[in-house]
């Protein structure tokens, strides 16, 4: 986006004429800028479809339930929602969702992508081994979606525990 505008030099008889001209081209520059702020991606209809979040604090999360990643970094069309974890598509198209998860020593996950209650795609981060290892896992899929569709994460094997800032859930339609 470039903006381009040209300012005349004013000149006039030392009274409200030449601050008037002056005012008056101020005035249009900013009604030029808004303009172009407002069609571009600020504008909620315009802006590409696209979500990022991650978990604030870890947790221990039962087989089955919806893991809410409540800290949103980047929510267009408020189509992810960090209240219930769950992303709807506000749009037909070709979608990619990455989710990864840290494991605390100890633990394991075993997170599933799940689209309309549907398994998509599948990780596990089995951290039976030392103390002091913190293991993590992502996944990437690409889908085709319709309007509407549902789309989160959740545990399809046992419960897990999750650690918290290195956790994440992103989405964004690629066409």
């Amino acid at each position: 986006m470039s903006l381009l505008f040209h300012i005349n030099p004013v000149s006039g008889d030392c009274k409200n004429t030449t601050l008037k001209l002056f005012d008056d081209q101020i005035q249009a520059i900013q009604k030029s800028v808004r303009t172009i702020v407002t069609d571009e991606f600020c504008n909620q209809k315009n802006a590409p479809v696209g979500f990022h979040a991650y978990m604030g604090s870890t947790k221990t999360i039962a087989k089955g339930v919806v893991w809410v990643y409540d800290q949103v970094v980047t929510n267009t069309h408020n189509a992810y929602s960090a209240t219930t974890g769950k992303f709807t598509t506000p749009e037909q198209g070709l979608y990619t969702f990455s989710y990864t998860t840290l494991s605390d020593p100890g633990q394991w996950s075993h997170a599933a992508l799940y689209v309309n209650g549907k398994i998509r795609s599948w990780q596990v981060v089995n951290n039976t081994g030392g103390k002091s290892q913190w293991l993590s896992c992502s996944n990437t899929a690409i889908l085709l979606l319709q309007r509407g569709d549902v789309v989160h994460v959740a545990d399809h094997y046992s419960a897990a525990t999750i650690r918290g800032l290195y956790s994440d859930f992103s989405g964004a339609k690629i066409n």
